[in-house]
């Protein structure tokens, strides 16, 4: 007869750190001036730069 088995204990979850909102512009280089919004219903990522006022928008999953 063998000895049973002892279970081990699950891996604890890692938290997800919370994504930047602000951002430096790849465009102008300006400091923190291009904003992030989400939205998760349409599955969309719109980024905007308040300096140049460029803007791009891409799918996400």
């Amino acid at each position: 007869m063998g000895r049973r088995r002892s279970k081990r204990k699950p891996a604890p979850k890692r938290r997800q750190d919370p994504l930047d909102k602000q951002f430096n512009c790849p465009f102008c280089n300006h400091e923190k001036s291009c904003e992030v919004r989400m939205d998760r219903v349409r599955n969309t990522g719109h980024i905007s730069c308040r300096v140049c006022l460029e803007d791009f928008q891409t799918s996400i999953t």
